[in-house]
């Protein structure tokens, strides 16, 4: 992993490369979801205020507990759900952080993979066909219909890029999340070219030894990290 005597350096090392890349391969969990103020682990004020009836009829304290919950009856479950897609897809309205990430994109190439179910990306103006939702979101969860599985297009924008500057961006996902990082790092491992760049809180971060030499870890607060980059990419 490079290495940086200062955040200044860190966030200049990581516009450079975003800057050079042909194209960007996009990994997002729940910590780009947290910055948007979007909790699916919490049992925090937005939680009670959204869903403080189920909370108090059925005791669960996440909307994570609520998605698998054990309803006394299919119909309460779909409430449940209604509500979910209602308030965090249906009324979502972008904030600074996607709108940060949406810059940041810009013009360049790009493919996304996620297990956020909130499809806060599509609604930042990311293109349908370009993310994949590997968990599916609340509104498939809600009719137990089947995801759409993009591997094929995954797979053709990989070879695409596989011997350019193909740069990724891993977007808080948990250092023992490993459903998404490691086959993302083993492939980087194998284009020569590419580049893996990491954004989370300290603690959360992991990257193996094996990229060391094209990788960075992009440490702090990701909303303002964003907006950073937006800044440093723009001059």
């Amino acid at each position: 992993m490079e290495t940086a005597n200062s955040q200044d350096q860190v966030l200049t090392r990581a516009a450079q490369v975003i800057t050079s890349a042909s194209a960007l391969l996009i990994s997002a969990s729940n910590g780009l979801s947290i910055a948007e103020g979007y909790n699916i682990f919490a049992d925090n004020a937005l939680f009670q205020e959204q869903f403080g009836d189920f909370r108090t009829q059925y005791g669960f304290r996440s909307v994570l507990q609520g998605c698998f919950f054990e309803y006394p009856d299919p119909q309460e479950r779909r409430r449940f759900f209604e509500r979910l897609v209602q308030l965090w897809i249906t009324d979502y309205t972008p904030g600074p952080v996607m709108r940060a990430l949406r810059s940041l994109v810009g013009n360049r190439d790009y493919f996304i993979e996620t297990s956020n179910a909130d499809r806060h990306l599509q609604k930042a103006g990311f293109a349908e066909d370009k993310v994949f939702e590997i968990e599916g979101n609340f509104a498939t969860m809600m009719d137990q219909t089947r995801t759409e599985n993009r591997t094929m297009e995954l797979g053709r924008f990989i070879n695409r890029y596989s011997d350019k500057n193909l740069v990724f961006l891993e977007l808080g996902i948990g250092s023992g999340n490993q459903l998404i990082k490691e086959p993302l790092m083993r492939l980087c491992a194998t284009l020569p070219n590419s580049f893996y760049l990491s954004f989370n809180l300290p603690e959360e971060i992991f990257l193996p030894r094996y990229i060391a030499d094209r990788s960075l870890a992009v440490t702090g607060d990701l909303a303002r990290t964003l907006q950073a980059l937006n800044t440093l990419c723009s001059d």
